[in-house]
């Protein structure tokens, strides 16, 4: 087995003393580093030293303020799945986060870790996309904020530059009359990456579709948004019959490369996208129809 090479490890006291730190070269943030030791162990990540930013109280919570849900980028999957927060008003977002790995997994591993490793199957990638999450980047120099369809650039990249650190990830409180679901395929049922996963949000005003979000992982460099099968139910009336049709939308859209995503074949992900998408927008909907 690989080992993990030599390394300095720094545990700073204050957010302030970490991004201090993280201006340093080959220098990288460390909270639950269920993918960074990884990769550090098989030669992808060449950082020499590493800023331990888990014990950081400031970076970890769920709340709601004013309009918004604000969860800071170290809380851990665990307490997402619990949170009564985000089980009751943006429940999409539990859902997939109990799919991430084992119970041991989800106690070490954080959101932020997980949208930050900016895996083009991240389980909690979708389901903030659709909620129509935020990403707060921080620096020494301040903060900048950008939409999380513009965080990722390719496999494995976000838009992160030297000495910034993703602090938090907030999105709009769900109102009354909406639904979202997550879906998942992986080779088997838990502790498993995604072979494909989706993720819908509805908005409904009476049988209308009011307001509606979907994306798609693990089918393309980057978790995606589909604007097509979006526009194509906003204003509808929402049935099972047009659900069925705007869901092979996805079937154009989805772009899995054989050499970056071995584990199935681009035909079987972009047969499953339509699927999952199918099934995901009519969870949402019911879901919707009882809120």
């Amino acid at each position: 087995m690989n080992t993990v090479p030599e390394l300095t490890i720094h545990r700073p006291k204050t957010l302030r003393e970490a991004l201090e730190l993280l201006k340093k070269t080959n220098t990288v943030p460390i909270a639950g580093g269920t993918d960074l030791v990884i990769d550090l162990r098989e030669g992808k990540c060449k950082a020499e030293t590493l800023v331990a930013i888990d014990h950081l109280d400031e970076l970890s919570y769920i709340k709601e303020e004013g309009q918004y849900i604000r969860i800071g980028a170290t809380t851990n999957l665990t307490q997402i799945v619990e949170s009564d927060l985000i089980k009751n008003r943006a429940s999409v977002l539990s859902d997939a986060a109990y799919r991430i790995g084992s119970g041991q997994t989800r106690n070490q591993g954080t959101i932020g870790g997980n949208i930050c490793t900016s895996s083009p199957g991240a389980d909690a990638a979708t389901p903030l996309l659709v909620l129509g999450a935020t990403a707060v980047i921080t620096s020494t120099e301040g903060k900048r904020e950008v939409p999380l369809t513009d965080f990722f650039t390719g496999p494995k990249r976000n838009c992160l530059k030297t000495g910034e650190l993703l602090t938090e990830l907030y999105f709009p409180v769900p109102p009354k009359g909406s639904g979202g679901a997550f879906q998942k395929l992986g080779r088997r049922q838990g502790t498993t990456i995604s072979l494909v996963n989706s993720a819908a949000y509805i908005e409904l005003e009476g049988e209308s579709c009011k307001n509606v979000r979907v994306a798609v992982g693990a089918c393309a460099p980057t978790p995606i948004r589909i604007p097509d099968v979006e526009e194509q139910l906003m204003g509808q009336k929402i049935s099972p019959e047009l659900i069925e049709e705007v869901s092979r939308v996805c079937y154009l859209f989805v772009e899995p490369s054989q050499r970056k995503y071995s584990r199935a074949s681009e035909e079987y992900r972009r047969e499953m996208s339509c699927i999952l998408m199918k099934r995901a927008l009519l969870e949402a909907y019911e879901k919707a129809r009882r809120n």
